[in-house]
């Protein structure tokens, strides 16, 4: 279940990253780079992924990577300004192509974050020091703030003003 609820995670360019993964077949990043390189004509680019719990299984015996990759993988390629050459030579060359090696320097230099977990710690931090220095007072408004999301589930406006 903790799975289906990081699916927004997972974006055809993010899934990209992967390609630079050597614990994949040559075969599956042979076909990622396939799929890179012309793209999905008839697939439309999807910005977040929505999979019900029924289909879990499913979802989980294809070839994942494939089915996100599609018509914005290409994009970050561009962001990050790395050559896409090497997507061209047979996936066992890679290693000796010069631009995988520095995609693959610019991917593992990046920097992961959960930056909504860090907006919500930041917010609260600002939101404290302005309101009291009094950690009892702090306390207290922490447990007012549980006791109406208790009383009002679904009313998340912290999550309703980022997106």
């Amino acid at each position: 279940m903790k799975f289906i609820n990081n699916l927004w995670y997972l974006s055809e360019e993010c899934a990209t990253f992967s390609i630079f993964d050597e614990r994949l077949s040559k075969d599956t990043r042979r076909k990622m780079a396939e799929k890179i390189m012309h793209g999905t004509p008839e697939k439309e680019s999807q910005k977040k992924f929505i999979l019900k719990f029924e289909d879990l299984q499913h979802f989980l015996n294809k070839e994942l990577l494939l089915d996100i990759l599609g018509n914005n993988s290409k994009n970050i390629f561009e962001k990050f300004n790395m050559s896409t050459d090497f997507l061209k030579v047979q996936s066992d060359k890679w290693n000796e192509h010069e631009g995988y090696i520095e995609g693959k320097r610019v991917v593992e230099s990046i920097k992961v974050v959960n930056d909504m977990a860090e907006r919500g710690v930041k917010l609260m931090t600002d939101f404290n020091e302005k309101f009291t220095k009094n950690e009892e007072q702090n306390q207290f408004v922490l447990q007012v703030v549980q006791d109406y999301r208790k009383k009002f589930p679904g009313k998340d406006t912290l999550k309703e003003s980022y997106n």
